[in-house]
């Protein structure tokens, strides 16, 4: 009960911190490079919660490996300077990889397990299915992003294909993170098949969908909100500076998008609707 206690405080006070109250994001800016690194697929990431330190940065080489590493603050980080390496029990799938609070949460790989891993005490927390098919229909560059993680001011969601009649549907669902039980759920969310978008992400309940992962200038061409069960085509800008962004995902404690693009590990300034408001 004191865990559950503890995430919703601090979610809460993500949320209450937060400049700007939760709403569309009406423009994504250049992308900023913070470091080259690794290979040109990977995960790196901060815990919105900050419950392990707000500075700290959790860092996945490639879309298949069972290696973690850790590093004290962004200085660090571009220095190499490594604080702490994890060795996972199982390798982990895709470029979906979340920390939220103390654990850090992965697609096992070859299943469509979701695993909560504890940073702290180094073991499993809990695991739980969800019921597609493993490596199949990923996003359009592929990297066995089949099941993909996020997290927004609602808590951690999950992107996952959904197959039906030759089309593979993006869906999500909202998860409790202690338990992995299923809070919401959402299907049939964009007109585009999953294996065409470059990539997916969610932000203050919106489902945004980014055309390509390649081209140097596409768009977010997709938003559905969960609110209130309506999508649109903003036709939002987003670079791919570097041709190849194989991961994105939003941290709601900085209000900005992380990414790697082709082994740079970049982040996205963002507006929303209230900033154009006042």
């Amino acid at each position: 009960m004191k865990k559950k206690k503890d995430i919703t405080s601090l979610k809460n006070k993500v949320n209450d911190n937060s400049e700007d109250k939760c709403s569309k994001i009406v423009k994504v800016g250049e992308p900023i490079v913070h470091h080259t690194s690794g290979s040109a697929t990977g995960t790196w990431m901060r815990d919105p919660l900050g419950l392990l330190g707000t500075g700290k940065i959790w860092y996945m080489d490639g879309f298949n490996g069972d290696q973690v590493l850790e590093f004290k603050d962004m200085d660090h980080f571009k220095g190499g300077e490594v604080a702490k390496t994890y060795t996972l029990p199982y390798k982990f799938d895709g470029t979906g990889s979340v920390v939220y609070g103390r654990y850090l949460y992965f697609n096992r790989a070859n299943t469509t397990h979701i695993v909560k891993y504890d940073l702290v005490t180094e073991k499993i927390a809990r695991e739980t299915v969800i019921r597609v098919k493993p490596r199949k229909f990923s996003y359009e560059w592929g990297g066995y992003n089949t099941v993909d993680l996020s997290v927004d001011e609602s808590g951690l969601w999950i992107l996952y294909t959904y197959w039906s009649y030759n089309v593979a549907h993006l869906c999500v669902q909202l998860r409790d993170p202690l338990t992995l039980g299923k809070l919401q759920h959402y299907c049939f969310i964009s007109s585009e098949t999953r294996n065409k978008m470059g990539n997916a992400f969610v932000a203050c309940g919106v489902v945004y969908c980014i055309d390509s992962y390649n081209s140097a200038t596409t768009t977010i061409n997709s938003a559905y909100d969960t609110a209130t069960f309506s999508g649109n085509n903003p036709e939002i800008k987003f670079v791919n500076k570097f041709k190849y962004n194989s991961m994105v995902t939003y941290n709601p404690r900085e209000k900005v998008l992380y990414a790697w693009d082709n082994n740079r590990q970049i982040t996205y300034p963002l507006e929303f609707e209230d900033e154009t408001k006042t």
